[in-house]
């Protein structure tokens, strides 16, 4: 372990609960998500056993295993022309070396040895990109964001092959510091080395915007003899230089926290996507929430103006009627109207084309109502369908077990959209309006018709006392008795004039009744649309739009943490440069 004492000390013990927090606040609903956790896990024990890892990286035959041995100056690790790194090789420092490894809990293989560079450094030989061990492999690559130091190690006959390249990749995204070395120079000329040279410092520079250290060296030169010139010694007097310029324990925690800082980067984009995401969603819902909303004030205004016309076009029919009324009231002894003369009168004076326009008004607004709601259907289809394609875009960046709730809800939702957009197309709605329509302008212009009939036969019986009636008397209430024909003069006119108001009255209330039905029968109809209207929003939008301003809140949650965190982790940087 590289001794800590002071300063460096209380920043280690802060760094390591940091990274704790960091790891339980991340949301582990998937693989990469889990690796990360892992990771950081795995930096927080690298700090309490505070050892300063030097990465060794490349491929398989790039000779990593002969380059460590010439570091150490023996031949202690296996090596050979085939793949021989199976695992991880952990060479912590020692004042003595130990020629047998000891297998730790977590797989890897640890070696002790007095020349890895200084107390608490340890050098890390991990299998090689691209060789038959795939698994080690992947070990390998989990292994590299617990480095300090890279040294990517490249065969110079082969240098800079595709797999270099995105292994080199993954390392930038660590943030680690990177050292090329170019091994088995022996196998080139010195114009060919140079030529290699040149090409993996364009690569670099192109490809990755890397412009790292590049040494070359034979590794195989050095453990075979020493003090022969391969290269070594100058990536020594490197590493001499790296661990004297700032402590080894300064350089980890600084690496490491720089490490730190990317992944929380990582998960801060995540969840800021995340909500971008979800409020784009909760905004498409918004959208269909919108249109119901529209769709029940459209209905609300619509009823009240076809009411309006419905009370324009029945205080057109009252008008007339009190006219009627007044007119065929008149005391006249000749000209009085046969029952047939008066219903014709009646129907052309009084109701005229009141009836007709009253079920076209009827009609208009029934094929208003079934017109904007198959619109309001078909919009709101169409933005459901809208949000499922989202949803499946959606669906590597969101929590799987919200993806498949939210998923569930909108087939629903589509599927219920389907069957009330179907239920509109039906004309049975319209047909029942009509015959209410008629049946109850029927009724009113005949009952209407008759109780004027007998109010006329009243008056000219009072107006004449042996006169012929032309109607049956069919008001009793209006009629005082038998005696009443026997009345003259002023009593007469005044029995006129109140059958004359008892008249407007009576009509008044007729049209009021009917006016009251015609609103009872189209606000049943429009009360009927909102409640689907209303019910839709309940059972099939709510649920969406509850799931997802819960996301929104967790995942605001979770980016305001972070971002905390990633304060709180700067700050421990700024005060280990400070040092």
């Amino acid at each position: 372990m590289i001794p800590l004492d002071g300063a460096l000390a209380g920043i280690r013990t802060d760094a390591i609960t940091l990274i704790g927090r960091m790891a339980d606040a991340l949301n582990a609903s998937d693989d990469s998500t889990q690796i990360d956790q892992k990771r950081l896990r795995d930096i927080a024990e690298d700090l309490r056993e505070m050892f300063f890892i030097v990465a060794v990286i490349g491929e398989f035959n790039s000779g990593k295993s002969t380059f460590i041995n010439a570091l150490l100056g023996e031949r202690l690790l296996p090596m050979g022309i085939t793949p021989t790194t199976e695992y991880i090789e952990l060479i912590r420092w020692g004042e003595q070396p130990t020629y047998k490894p000891t297998m730790r809990p977590d797989g890897i293989r640890q070696w002790t040895h007095p020349n890895t560079g200084g107390v608490g450094i340890a050098i890390v030989d991990t299998p090689g990109t691209g060789s038959v061990f795939e698994k080690h492999e992947k070990t390998a690559k989990t292994f590299l964001h617990r480095s300090d130091l890279v040294i990517f190690v490249m065969n110079a006959k082969q240098a800079f092959a595709e797999n270099e390249r995105i292994y080199l990749a993954l390392v930038q995204q660590y943030a680690k510091k990177v050292i090329i070395v170019l091994n088995q120079t022996d196998l080139l000329a010195p114009n060919e080395l140079a030529e290699v040279r040149r090409f993996v410092e364009t690569q670099l520079k192109d490809k990755l915007n890397l412009e790292p250290l590049i040494f070359t060296v034979s590794a195989k030169l050095a453990l075979e003899n020493p003090q022969a010139e391969s290269g070594l010694s100058a990536i020594r007097a490197h590493l001499r230089g790296v661990y004297s310029d700032t402590p080894p324990a300064q350089q980890k925690l600084l690496a490491e926290l720089e490490t730190v800082d990317k992944i929380i980067a990582t998960h801060i984009a995540r969840a800021q996507q995340k909500l971008e995401l979800v409020h784009t969603d909760e905004g498409k819902v918004r959208g269909v929430e919108r249109d119901l909303t529209q769709q029940s004030d459209y209905l609300t205004r619509e009823l009240d103006e076809v009411m309006a016309e419905v009370k324009r076009t029945l205080d057109g029919v009252r008008k007339r009627g009190h006219a009627f009324i007044d007119e065929h009231l008149r005391i006249k002894l000749s000209g009085r109207l046969s029952k047939p003369q008066l219903e014709e009168a009646f129907n052309n004076v009084v109701i005229g084309r009141a009836a007709r326009d009253l079920e076209e008004i009827g009609k208009r607004y029934m094929n208003s109502v079934v017109d904007q709601s198959r619109l309001y259907w078909n919009n709101a289809l169409e933005r459901l369908n809208k949000l499922q394609e989202l949803l499946e875009q959606q669906k590597m960046s969101l929590d799987a077990s919200w993806y498949e709730e939210q998923r569930a809800n909108l087939e629903r939702a589509v599927q219920t959209a389907q069957s009330e957009l179907q239920a509109n197309i039906s004309g049975n709605v319209l047909s029942e309006l009509s015959d209410i329509f008629e049946s109850n302008f029927g009724t009113f212009r005949n009952t209407a018709l008759f109780t004027l009939g007998g109010v006329i036969t009243t008056v000219v019986a009072i107006a004449t006392p042996h006169g012929v009636t032309a109607f049956p008397l069919v008001l009793p209430a209006l009629v005082v008795g038998g005696a009443v024909t026997a009345i003259f003069g002023p009593a007469a006119v005044m029995a006129y004039r109140r059958m004359t108001k008892a008249s407007h009255d009576d009509f008044d209330q007729r049209v009021d009744r009917l006016l009251n039905t015609y609103n009872e029968t189209l606000s049943d109809i429009t009360y009927k649309e909102r409640t689907r209207l209303t019910r839709y929003s309940k059972q099939q939008l709510d649920p969406i739009y509850t799931r997802l301003t819960t996301l929104v809140s967790e995942y605001q949650a979770q980016h305001d943490t972070l971002v905390e965190l990633q304060r709180e982790n700067t700050r421990l940087r700024n005060n280990l440069a400070a040092l």
